[in-house]
């Protein structure tokens, strides 16, 4: 039997500044390579570290001037305003990945971790070691990755424990309640579980990342791929844990994984109390990250 886990100290979150009442959802429509969306999404972190570092410099060289009883002109300070207005966006990026195993940091020290890399690769799939929290987890074909990259500090109330239960997980319970009439829960094993037939399994993991309070990683959504993939390892370090899909679950649902991305990022806004969601093609976005990187090289 397992301890469901509840979290009432969780209250409502808010945006604290203007960038952060619109949610970017970039979604890549097919099969995107693994690899890729590491980097997509390191680009991303590293754009968001970088604008947190000059902000940080900024603020501390106005308190050293006011100290010494200098003033900024009005000139001056707008220019540093509009420095100041230029943050990034949190972002969501969703993924249909090509078929992989990734393993979260405490796989490091695993010493049979060579031989399950190489029953992974007898199924066919590739292994990817990541600095990500939790064990191994597959990703692929008929699943549902979901990244999101945003600064905790930006809204109110978030703590990292609530930004994984009452946002990351919270907002796939609500999907799958709101759109396919299933009920979830969370326990004291991470990912989200729901009832098939008399047992509990897993639809959903999860693994995050936080770096000077900014996130990355997220879930990972069985929506129809083939559970093969799922029940080959042990879960949660549970061996009697199996793995479900919305799919097996629902098998008269047309699912897309493209569909499903979009009521996750609905669910991902309201429960960060995001006004706006705006939808962008990966494709569109990829394009204009080439494009920079060949404008940086020239």
């Amino acid at each position: 039997m397992r301890l469901v886990r509840f979290n009432s100290s969780c209250t409502k979150f808010q945006p604290l500044i203007e960038n952060y009442k619109t949610l970017r959802h970039v979604h890549f429509d097919g099969i995107t390579p693994f690899k890729e969306g590491q980097e997509l999404q390191d680009q991303i972190l590293k754009a968001n570290l970088s604008f947190k570092e000059i902000e940080s410099k900024i603020k501390k060289n106005q308190v050293d001037l006011a100290k010494q009883g200098f003033e900024v002109s009005e000139y001056e300070q707008g220019l540093l305003d509009k420095i100041l207005d230029m943050k990034p966006f949190p972002t969501l990026l969703t993924f249909e990945f090509n078929n992989v195993y990734t393993g979260g940091k405490k796989l490091k020290k695993d010493p049979t971790l060579p031989q399950q890399i190489e029953n992974y690769r007898k199924l066919g799939c590739d292994y990817y070691q990541l600095e990500r929290g939790g064990d191994v987890t597959w990703h692929g074909n008929g699943q549902l990755v979901a990244y999101l990259i945003l600064d905790l500090k930006k809204f109110s109330n978030l703590s990292v424990r609530c930004f994984v239960d009452s946002v990351l997980l919270r907002s796939i319970q609500d999907l799958l309640r709101k759109n396919y009439k299933l009920e979830s829960q969370l326990d004291a094993n991470p990912g989200v579980w729901v009832e098939n037939g008399s047992q509990l399994d897993k639809i959903a993991s999860i693994g995050t990342n936080i770096q000077r309070g900014i996130t990355t990683y997220g879930i990972g959504l069985n929506v129809k791929p083939e559970l093969k993939f799922l029940n080959s390892f042990v879960m949660c370090g549970l061996p009697s844990v199996k793995a479900t899909s919305i799919q097996e679950l629902r098998p008269t649902e047309n699912l897309t994984i493209k569909e499903v991305s979009m009521l996750y990022s609905k669910e991902i806004a309201k429960n960060l109390g995001i006004e706006r969601v705006e939808h962008l093609n990966g494709e569109d976005v990829k394009q204009q990250q080439q494009q920079m990187e060949q404008e940086k090289q020239q």
